[in-house]
């Protein structure tokens, strides 16, 4: 199996190529956060809130997933 390529195939292989690469690198330009959380050991863990005391009466519908 033979490849012929001219000019006109290798221009345009070359602009497909090249567009390709410009959008991956857009997209990675305004995708990515620079937000950082740091923590520590010492951090105390945060737990769900199991119940409030209140003297109104409500029913909650919660969903628990627990990994």
């Amino acid at each position: 199996m033979f490849l012929v390529f001219n000019k006109q195939k290798i221009y345009t292989y070359l602009v497909s190529v090249i567009t390709v690469i410009l959008l991956f690198c857009i997209a990675n330009t305004i995708f990515i956060k620079n937000d950082s959380i740091e923590t520590s050991a010492n951090a105390q863990k945060l737990l769900p809130v199991y119940n409030v005391e209140t003297q109104k009466n409500k029913v909650s519908l919660t969903m628990n997933c627990a990994w």
